[in-house]
């Protein structure tokens, strides 16, 4: 892709999304999911920074609260061709801090672990990092396509980059009825429904690793997500929003 950009550019800013359970299969080990996700994103011109802190907690049917903290920071620059991270490990222990380099235009380049441990993961050509991958997805999604796959890398497990096949259909009710309750110019734009499939490269059984819901307005916010564990899918919907001054770039 070679930067971040798109038709309608993308917007600074700071979120809080409400966490809940949607729904568990019978048999689930888990009978409620709340919490609270504290999200922004902001542009410095030659970069984008992601903050993401919070906690979810998961009741299980013998009434044991497990928590799963939220934090994940990031810095992407914007040609896309390197990328920072910090994210908390499971329980909030082993954090994971690294960074990835990749060629201009999309060339093959690499990602690098320095905790919890040191290791190295090569990245195929065209591989996207987050920031470059909700442009790309919103530039699809502009020019008419409904369906699509790339390479992601993320950084908030110690591995490489996975496939991830996109879905693209109209924003959901829900997340319209939540972008019309607030009075902000910002949050009348239109958007998309994303479903997100990922799934391990190296894999041959065709099931997905995680799939999440998106909704996303064309300038890059994202007004509500669900998280399919298997068992049972979470909720997170925008409750809070501060739209940040553009930079004087």
């Amino acid at each position: 892709m070679g930067g971040i950009a798109t038709a309608a550019d993308m917007v600074s800013y700071r979120a809080v999304y409400d966490i809940r359970l949607d729904s568990a299969k019978n048999g689930a080990n888990i009978s409620g999911v709340t919490g609270q996700l504290a999200y922004g994103t902001k542009d410095t011109c030659t970069s984008w920074l992601v903050n993401q802190s919070g906690t979810m907690y998961f009741e299980t049917s013998s009434g044991d609260v497990i928590p799963q903290p939220l934090g994940f920071s990031s810095w992407e620059s914007s040609d896309g061709t390197q990328f920072r991270f910090t994210s908390l490990g499971e329980g909030g222990d082993n954090a994971i801090l690294g960074g990835a380099k990749k060629g201009k235009d999309g060339g093959a380049g690499e990602a690098q672990f320095s905790k919890p441990e040191a290791a190295t993961f090569p990245l195929p050509a065209g591989t996207l990092f987050p920031a470059e991958h909700t442009a790309f997805i919103l530039q699809q999604a502009l020019a008419g396509k409904t369906q699509f796959e790339n390479t992601v890398f993320e950084g908030v497990e110690v591995e490489g980059a996975k496939l991830l096949v996109t879905f693209v259909n109209p924003l959901s009710e829900r997340a319209r009825k939540l972008a019309a309750g607030f009075k902000i110019e910002a949050m009348t734009n239109p958007g998309w429904n994303f479903r997100l499939a990922y799934f391990d490269p190296a894999s041959r059984t065709g099931e997905p690793i995680l799939e999440i819901e998106a909704d996303y307005l064309d300038n890059g916010i994202p007004v509500r997500w669900i998280v399919d564990y298997g068992d049972f899918i979470v909720e997170m919907s925008m409750s809070k929003i501060e739209i940040l001054p553009k930079p004087g770039c």
